[in-house]
């Protein structure tokens, strides 16, 4: 079975459900909606455009709050007393919906990403789907910066996303000097995502931190 039948099949049940639950928190502990606007106007320039802003640049993340917005997962993030945003970059995007086979056959890779026609592809799964992604890289009820790197394991660290399922997480800091996360996610392919060392605490505020990643996490479905 294709896997985007697969996606489509397994998440419609559960995707909503893991959503509400997380609405259900305090609103006492959670993000104030100021709070919330700030965190997601840092993540991207085009947060007050509303249509992806299709400015080609393959390394921001235009797409990844796109899905936020609509999907509605950013009540879920303001419903979090904290979180770390694990975010995927406009190209991680395109290659994810390429090895997916959700973009057009003559769809050409360039310098550029067509971030619409890689935004339609993927919003083509379903939001159920989309939104049992976007949650697979959250971190709820911790706000992890690139500082604490050092004190993760080497080996063994498995963190609970927001979805319940696990992320791995092999840490290389202290053999680099530098904070180096690999990321073990659900898709069956291995060390083949990772922290962007140059995206690391791309954006921080009081109560959230956004680390760039170099692929879509995806969850098991």
């Amino acid at each position: 079975m294709r896997l985007r039948t697969r996606l489509a099949a397994a998440v419609a049940g559960t995707a909503l459900v893991a959503g509400a639950a997380l609405a259900g928190a305090p609103a006492a502990s959670a993000l104030s909606t100021a709070e919330t606007s700030s965190f997601l106007g840092q993540l991207t320039a085009s947060y007050n455009d509303p249509t992806v802003s299709n400015d080609g640049n393959p390394y921001d993340f235009d797409i990844v709050t796109k899905a936020v917005l609509v999907t509605g997962a950013d009540a879920t993030l303001a419903s979090l007393e904290s979180f770390t945003l694990f975010a995927p970059n406009d190209r991680a995007f395109e290659q994810t919906a390429l090895r997916l086979g959700l973009l057009p056959s003559g769809y050409k890779v360039g310098a550029k990403v067509d971030e619409g026609a890689v935004f339609a592809a993927v919003a083509g799964l379903g939001i159920p789907t989309v939104t049992e992604i976007l949650l697979y890289h959250v971190l709820p009820g911790a706000k992890v910066v690139g500082a604490d790197a050092v004190k993760l394991p080497i080996f063994g660290t498995k963190l609970t996303m927001a979805n319940g399922q696990k992320l791995g997480v092999t840490n290389l800091t202290r053999i680099f000097r530098t904070p180096t996360l690999i990321l073990t996610d659900r898709d069956g392919r291995s060390f083949n995502d990772f922290v962007v060392k140059s995206k690391i605490d791309v954006v921080k505020t009081d109560n959230a931190v956004v680390h760039g990643v170099s692929d879509v996490l995806l969850p098991a479905l």
